[in-house]
């Protein structure tokens, strides 16, 4: 049983969201057949020289029109129109004003955890491993939030876990922070299927919670690592100033947060300019936290 769930782990990881069957399928045929009903023949057979024959179908024939009736006019199937509630962009405005009100009432960090564990309507909810929620104390002095899961963490179920972990602990250490004393985050809960970038309509059903869970543990200062975080949270028509703190307006929190983007942890190994930029933008961090601005 361990061994089928594993690997169903892994069909997931790997974004397997077909089941096909042990032969093979002509899906032209399939599409070109008609609805049949229990007892008929299929509208189209292929014959052994390769062309499709056509088949009577078993169905009973119409019975023909009395002498002196007029036979009545055949019924014309027409398409049902789409109702304007359920389509597109409406179902999906629906659907965020949901997550909005499960997040809205969440009273308690936990009360949240459950709302978000509980929410169906994301398709990721459904392909993700577990659930990543913040992890850190209440009113912590910095919240770092990285970008989606990546493997490790959806199979670990903890923030910053795996590699990415290791490449935070060697920028914090220099600093003389400890992880523990911090509010860790990802932009979203769960893990795109096979680490794909998520969809806009994705990140809107996200964006309630991530920002509920700041106003409930109400940290002092948000650090935004990598452009997912940043896009979500922030007003894309004002960006965010480089190596500085700037003010971030979100839902549900009474007053702007000071907030800095820099890049990911795992930029380290990027490049020697990539490196620069992040220590920059730690020392700016370390500054402001031991209240030297």
């Amino acid at each position: 049983m361990d061994a089928a769930l594993s690997l169903l782990r892994l069909y997931g990881e790997w974004g397997v969201d077909t089941v096909v069957g042990d032969s093979p399928v002509d899906q032209r045929l399939a599409l070109s057949a008609k609805m049949r009903f229990p007892g008929e023949e299929p509208a189209l057979r292929r014959m052994p020289d390769g062309h499709l024959a056509g088949v009577q179908s078993r169905a009973a024939p119409a019975a023909p029109p009395v002498s002196g009736q007029t036979a009545p006019p055949a019924k014309v199937a027409g398409r049902r129109p789409a109702s304007g509630a359920t389509s597109g962009p409406a179902l999906l405005a629906e659907t965020v004003a949901q997550a909005q009100s499960l997040a809205t009432a969440a009273m308690t960090p936990e009360a949240l955890r459950l709302a978000m564990d509980g929410f169906s309507a994301c398709a990721l909810r459904t392909t993700a491993m577990h659930t990543l929620f913040p992890t850190g104390p209440l009113q912590a002095p910095l919240m770092i939030i990285g970008e989606a899961p990546d493997a490790d963490e959806d199979r670990s179920g903890t923030v910053f876990s795996g590699l990415c972990g290791e490449l935070l602990a060697q920028m914090l250490a220099p600093l003389g922070l400890d992880r523990q004393t911090l509010l860790l985050a990802t932009a979203l809960p769960w893990r795109p299927p096979g680490g794909r970038a998520p969809t806009e309509a994705e990140l809107k059903l996200c964006r309630p919670f991530l920002e509920r869970a700041i106003a409930l543990f109400a940290p002092q200062r948000l650090l935004l690592c990598g452009r997912l975080p940043a896009r979500m949270l922030l007003d894309a028509s004002s960006p965010m100033p480089r190596r500085s703190w700037g003010p971030a307006s979100l839902s549900g929190v009474a007053s702007p947060l000071p907030t800095l983007v820099m890049r990911h942890p795992l930029q380290l190994r990027a490049s020697a300019t990539a490196r620069k930029e992040i220590w920059q933008d730690l020392m700016l961090v370390a500054q402001t936290l031991r209240g030297n601005p």
